[in-house]
Order: C-alpha cells, then structure tokens, then sequence
C-alpha cells in the first residue's frame, strides 16, 4: 500500500490426465493507494474447446508475481476457479 507495483496475472487452465496450462499472461501497475474495495482488475477472455467439452469440465488457475520487488507473502498468491461444467452444443 506505500507505492505501486507493477503485477503479473498468469491464467492457467487444467488439462486432461492432470496439470495445468498457460492461456494468458497480463502485467499491469497496482495503484499504492487505491479507493473503494482496494482491488485492481484484471480481464482474461477464454474460449472454450471442443477438448474442454470432451472431458466436461475445466478448472482456471491464477497465479500472481510481483515485479522487482520482494513479496513478503508469495504462499498467497495463487487461486483456483470453481469447477466449470462444460457441454457441447
């Protein structure tokens, strides 16, 4: 919260027999001081596969990296999605 940051966001998807794949990768300045919620978003855009509709299913993984600097806390910067269903039309 005392300067900004410059953030990298790394999208990954879950693959069939385990693991993960990179989709995208966004680098943004984090704000020192922001109002409201103190979130800073970042937009990914996924189109789903005909293989994500074979196995039915897809997980997203987010990983975040801080940018010359030291992260006092890295254990905390991973999230994984909700499990999304996934059907061919």
């Amino acid at each position: 919260t005392a300067y900004s940051e410059m953030v990298r966001i790394e999208l990954y998807r879950s693959i069939p027999g385990g693991g993960f794949e990179l989709v995208d990768a966004i680098t943004q300045e984090v704000p020192a001081f922001q109002k409201g919620d103190k979130t800073t978003e970042y937009s990914f855009h996924y189109t789903f596969t005909s293989g994500d509709a074979a196995v039915g299913k897809v997980i997203f993984r987010a990983v975040a990296t801080i940018e010359n600097a030291s992260d006092a806390f890295p254990q905390d910067n991973e999230r994984l999605s909700s499990l999304t269903i996934v059907k061919k039309k």
